[in-house]
């Protein structure tokens, strides 16, 4: 019995030793010094303040409308008895061209008949006027020999005398006549001609149909007179001006034409919070197209004093860093303009080193090391 207790003592003792001689070891090997004191300095890009003259270039997309748009009517109600010009979708036709015809054979009649009833009445009244007013007898005969059933009414002879007004108008020789006059106005409504040279957007109609008097028959654009309608954001319209010389861009950037600010909307549109504003076009291009979407780009003003950095380099809508003696020091700019990724600026000292990549967790008084 006492012989294992030795046994187990012994060994106990012997790992005892063991671990213990482990731990001075361990304890002898030179442990690597922490400098906790030393810290990682960041590098950072800096820009001169220097200040000059900057355009301020606006590039916006747009959508391409026709300067004019009216709806075609007929003034007269009828039968559609002929088309000058097919009445479809994309139809183009000239200033001119006879677009509808209404059946005015009806109109046409009962005006010759009252252009008959007329020349009755002036054969009539030729006798006396031979005697009582012998000095304007050859007018009024020239007057009447003129008349033809076919075309429009001459001129009447100047009226000289008091005398002669009040014979004619006993014998309503002047409501027959302007009676006559407003019926041939009303059977050139039975034609309707192209106002200018365009093409159909809308057609509501054809051939043999009923027009009905003030009924939509047709949606009519000038094509040659375009104008470009684009969005700019409200805080960005102060630096454009009516007379503007803008180019225009294909989305691939290539100039396909040229023109000119000719207005600006006079409120923000609630939904883009944008105004429009309007560029006409002055271009022979015949593949611009109505509804089309092209780019902008707007001059703008030339702002003096000023200087241009990166957007990124703002924070908090108009605070910057500058470096003094190695450390970051917080100012505050006066931001001109902003661009899609630049802003224009002032309000810095000249000569001023402005920070134009933010470090991460960048703040006042942290040293940085300017890179070169």
């Amino acid at each position: 019995m006492n012989r294992k207790v030795v046994i187990v003592v012994s060994v106990a003792l012997i790992l005892t030793l063991a671990y213990a001689g482990m731990v001075g070891l361990k304890s002898l090997k030179k442990q690597p010094q922490k400098d906790i004191n030393r810290k990682k300095v960041p590098f950072v890009k800096v820009e001169q303040v220097n200040y000059q003259a900057i355009a301020t270039p606006i590039v916006e997309k747009g959508r391409l409308l026709s300067n004019l748009e009216v709806n075609l009517s007929s003034e007269v109600p009828g039968r559609i008895v002929e088309v000058g010009v097919p009445l479809k979708v994309g139809q183009r036709f000239k200033k001119g061209d006879l677009l509808i015809q209404i059946y005015d054979t009806d109109a046409r009649m009962d005006l010759q008949a009252k252009k008959s009833q007329f020349l009755n009445k002036l054969a009539q009244c030729l006798p006396d006027i031979r005697i009582d007013y012998t000095d304007r007898f050859d007018a009024w005969m020239d007057f009447f020999n003129a008349i033809d059933l076919e075309k429009a009414l001459p001129e009447l002879p100047e009226i000289t005398t008091g005398k002669e007004k009040v014979f004619l108008a006993s014998r309503n020789i002047l409501g027959d006549y302007y009676a006559i006059k407003s019926s041939e106005v009303k059977l050139s409504k039975y034609r309707i001609y192209a106002p200018f040279t365009g093409s159909y957007v809308q057609v509501s109609t054809q051939k043999g149909a009923v027009a009905g008097m003030g009924a939509k028959l047709a949606g009519l654009i000038e094509s040659s007179k375009l104008e470009l309608q684009v969005p700019v954001e409200s805080e960005d319209i102060k630096w454009l001006r009516i007379g503007d010389q803008v180019d225009v861009l294909t989305s691939d950037g290539e100039k396909i034409a040229y023109g000119k600010l000719i207005r600006k909307s006079e409120f923000v549109d609630e939904g883009t919070q944008s105004i429009a504003v309007f560029v006409g076009l002055k271009t022979n291009n015949s593949e611009l197209y109505q509804g089309q979407y092209l780019t902008a780009k707007f001059n703008g003003k030339l702002i003096d004093q000023v200087m241009e950095i990166p957007r990124n380099a703002v924070f908090r809508s108009n605070r910057v860093f500058v470096v003094e003696e190695n450390m970051l020091k917080e100012k505050q700019i006066n931001v001109l303009k902003r661009n899609e990724n630049t802003l224009i600026f002032n309000g810095l000292t000249k000569g001023e080193l402005l920070v134009t990549t933010v470090p991460v967790k960048a703040a006042e008084n942290m040293k940085v090391q300017i890179l070169k």
